[in-house]
């Protein structure tokens, strides 16, 4: 008996007379229902996301490889998540610029509607957010709506799918349809506990000393941190890592280990902890810039915000520069 075959396992070819015409049938539901399932990395679950039923989601993509004559999704991958075709990561790569560019056009018209003065769009990680945001807000003065996320990468993506009209973040980018407006350099410095004995001594930290000490890695800084030290002949001997600056220096608090960390992320108010400058040029500063994707118009409210995040950073510098003073 001959088993029935699925729809889903047969996809036509597109024939040269139809390969210009085969676009004009895409939809916008079957890009969205293409990003769903690439995000998810399943049907169910896309479906959950967007509202809809399994089978619902597992036709719109079964008609997008029809339209295109090409199999986007690895479907035979057993328990694991279903994965894009290269086909698939293309398409996908120019459809997410075009959900952009309608979540865009939602903004602008419910704005002229009144509907909304909607708010800036803004992510971060939770480092900035939990330290730098709060002056850059100040400085700012009109509302924004803030998105948290893990991951640098996460933050750009989120960007590139029009979910965010900015994002904080470091350079230099990864390849993509990114620009960036420079914000400060965020120096490094030493975290260690009030009662070590190097925090008794508040000058900078030498790279003879920081070889001796067991350090507490910070998770997104830590390849930038190994790779300066090495060039200067220190081979740093993490014992813990954590994934938040917060993380790292309650750890430090806790008498684990001494740390390396961005000044935008080290907490100077922490009574258990003591921040203290590094030799020159020992470990090189970081850059911090606004990105915006170039596939959506920028929002005239996104220039005030970037000034104000440069007030915000130069305030920092006055910071820094009072600090090495007193450290000498």
């Amino acid at each position: 008996m001959r088993a029935k075959e699925s729809s889903l396992d047969h996809v036509p070819v597109v024939t040269p007379c139809m390969a210009a015409e085969w676009w004009s049938g895409i939809e916008m539901r079957h890009l969205v229902a293409l990003d769903a399932v690439a995000r998810e990395g399943s049907f169910r679950r896309a479906a959950t996301r967007l509202g809809y039923v399994q089978s619902a989601i597992s036709h719109q993509i079964a008609a997008l490889e029809g339209l295109i004559g090409k199999r986007l999704i690895e479907r035979s991958r057993g328990t694991r998540p279903l994965a894009l075709t290269p086909a698939g990561e293309i398409l996908l790569a120019h459809a997410d610029a075009l959900i952009a560019r309608v979540r865009a056009a939602q903004a602008d018209l419910a704005a002229l509607d009144g509907i909304g003065a909607v708010a800036l769009r803004v992510g971060a990680t939770p480092d900035l957010l939990a330290r730098f945001v709060p002056s850059l807000l100040r400085a700012y003065g009109a509302p924004v709506s803030l998105h948290e996320t893990p991951t640098t990468r996460g933050i750009l993506a989120a960007l590139v799918r029009g979910e965010l009209d900015l994002a904080l973040a470091e350079t230099p980018l990864p390849k993509g349809p990114l620009d960036a407006a420079a914000l400060c350099a965020d120096s490094f410095v030493v975290v260690l506990q009030a009662g070590a004995p190097l925090a008794q001594r508040p000058r900078r930290v030498s790279s003879e000393e920081l070889s001796r000490l067991p350090l507490i890695a910070h998770a997104p800084t830590r390849e930038h941190v190994e790779d300066q030290l090495r060039i200067h002949g220190v081979e740093p001997q993490f014992v813990l890592e954590a994934e938040t600056g917060a993380g790292v220096q309650g750890l430090v608090a806790a008498g684990l280990g001494a740390a390396i960390l961005p000044r935008l992320v080290a907490d100077e108010r922490r009574a258990e902890t003591v921040v203290l400058e590094l030799d020159e040029g020992l470990v090189g500063a970081r850059a911090i810039a606004a990105v915006w994707s170039r596939t959506q118009p920028p929002r005239a409210d996104a220039a005030a915000f970037v000034q104000a995040a440069r007030t915000a950073c130069a305030l920092e510098r006055l910071n820094d520069s009072q600090a090495a003073q007193l450290a000498g």
